[in-house]
Parts: structure tokens; sequence; C-alpha cells
């Protein structure tokens, strides 16, 4: 059952992806080999499991051309300044992390609740139990990073959200990513809701884990830089942040392989934000994304087709080919 047509939460609208009779059909058996494979991989002692990291990342890395050469257009686009090479082993390093935040979904959907509070740590806490304490509504600006949903759960884990999501094409994995999400205080919302629900939780006190960095069209969007480049970048963080009087606390989740810990890094609140003007806090968010981003460039999710619309109708960089002027710095 998709995420659309699961029961609402009790009293806040929120969806629930329940686990029916359809999931156990034949056609999904495949997708439950695949859970139990990753039930057993995640019982592995930690030097066992990243040993499979190279391989994974080897098999993501060739096994999708397609999404391969988006993350390289965003590349080039986002950091003109480097080298192919360096460039290209900003890829390779990309998909070392994307392998092994992949394989530790097993800590998310099997940990318990002591695995998730010692692999997953916050840093910059402070910021939240501050403006908590003084009942000051928090949006917690959360691009999407390989690890969003460590963060995500690690922080619902501690403290009272909601987030929005896209729901998942296979009704499986729909499910067991929804209970990992709404495993301790977290409601999901999905994007057909519109941003209704989330005012109501925000003005209740219950902060809000929110994704705006796709590029969904030019609606609701304006066009500001992202990374020095146009980007059709959602208007709705700064009324929600108008609406709710909540602050704005950028965030960023990461893989720290030194510890073999999973981080979600919160910063202190936008000062300024909402300026009350649209495209300013429009500007102001990608900013602050940049920001976070500069710090684990590698983990950021690259192959998102972030410039796919682009001012005045133009052609969007992803349909050249391999080796055109998408590929290089040409914007």
């Amino acid at each position: 059952m998709s995420a659309e047509a699961g029961d609402a939460a009790p009293g806040t609208g929120a969806y629930r992806a329940e686990l029916t009779r359809r999931q156990l059909a034949p056609r999904h058996w495949g997708t439950w080999l695949g859970l139990g494979l990753l039930w057993l991989v995640h019982r592995l002692p930690r030097p066992l499991l990243r040993g499979l990291v190279p391989g994974l990342a080897w098999a993501l890395r060739t096994g999708s051309p397609k999404r391969r050469q988006i993350a390289r257009i965003n590349l080039a686009w986002c950091f003109p300044e480097r080298t192919v090479e360096e460039r290209e082993e900003l890829l390779r390093d990309y998909y070392r992390y994307a392998a092994q935040t992949m394989l530790d979904y097993g800590m998310l959907w099997f940990g318990s609740p002591q695995t998730h509070a010692t692999r997953i740590r916050l840093v910059g806490e402070e910021h939240y139990q501050r403006l908590h304490a003084r009942n000051i509504p928090v949006i917690v600006l959360a691009p999407h990073a390989l690890a969003l949903d460590h963060g995500g759960l690690r922080m619902s884990q501690s403290y009272d959200g909601v987030s929005f999501a896209k729901p998942m094409r296979n009704p499986v994995v729909e499910w067991i990513n929804h209970r990992s999400r709404t495993r301790y205080s977290g409601d999901i919302f999905s994007r057909d809701q519109g941003l209704r629900p989330a005012i109501r939780q925000i003005r209740r006190g219950r902060f809000f884990y929110y994704l705006p960095d796709e590029d969904l069209g030019a609606e609701g969007a304006v066009f500001v830089d992202f990374f020095g480049v146009p980007k059709a970048t959602l208007t709705a963080l700064g009324r929600l942040a108008r609406m709710t009087g909540a602050a704005v606390l950028p965030s960023f989740a990461w893989y720290d392989e030194t510890e073999d810990q999973y981080v979600l890094k919160l910063w202190p609140p936008m000062e300024g934000f909402p300026s009350g003007d649209d495209t300013a806090d429009a500007r102001a968010m990608n900013a602050a994304i940049e920001r976070a981003i500069r710090e684990t460039p590698a983990q950021y999710l690259w192959t998102m087709r972030l410039f796919r619309t682009r001012p005045d109708g133009q052609p969007h960089p992803y349909r050249y080919p391999p080796g055109t002027r998408a590929t290089g710095t040409g914007r």
C-alpha cells in the first residue's frame, strides 16, 4: 500500500504506511529477501560490515551511468574551481559514503534505541534546547544529505517532531522506512498534503525537519544562486517561519568514518530570518545549505537533478551527453 493510501495517524493527519497482505505477494519476495540480507549485514562486526563498502560503492558507481552523469554535472556546476581530477575524486568519495549509509540502513531499521543513541550523535543540540526552553518553535533546515534519515531518526529519538516525505514506489521499503522514521516521536506527512499540517504541528511546539532543497519546478519558487548558479528555489521556508514565528536551525547529517558514527550538526538560528522578502529569504536558505555542504561536500545527494528548471525556459544541463559543455563549467 502506498503512503497516500495508508491510515492517518490519530489526531495529526499524518499518514501511516501499514503492512498489509499485498506486501506479501510473490512480486515482493525479492525485496523481503533483500531486507533479510540487510538484517544479517547489520549484525556483522563493524570491521566486516565496513569491508563491504568498496564493493558496494563500485556497484553503485558502475550500475547507474545516468545518475553518475547527473552527479558529475552537478559537481562541475557547483565546483568549477576544482579540476576534473579533483571532482572525480569527490565523486568516488560520494559513492563510498553512499555505500556506507546504504549498508547502515540496517542499523536504522533493525537497531536498538541504545544503538541509535550511541552511533548517531547530535552536535549543536544546545541551539535547539535554548529555543525549546523559551517555547520558540523550531524548523530544522535539513538538506538532502546521504545520512538524512540517520539524522532525522536521532533527532526524533530525543525530541518531538514531524517531517515531509515523498512515498517510495516499493511498498515494502516504504513500510519499513516509514516505520523507522516514526519509531520514536516522529510523524510524517506526504507532500501532497501541503503545508497546513506542518504549520499546525509547528505551532503545537513540535520541530519540523524540513527538506526544501529539491528542484520541484518553477511554481512556488524563485531563481536565486546556489553555488553561484541560478536555481529554482522554494520560498516556503520563509513563509513558514513568518506564519509560525519559528526559528530556523540549519543542519547537516553525515558519516564520520574516523569515529564510525553518524553526526547531525545543528547550527545557530539564522539571523534576520525571515526578512519578509521571498527572494532574499530563499537566497539566505541556499547560503546556509552551501555552508553545510562545504564542510562535507562528498556527502550531499549529488544525484538529484538540482538544476532541472532553468530561467526563461532554457534547456537543463542533464540532457547533454557526456563530454559536452554540461560536464564542464559552462553555465
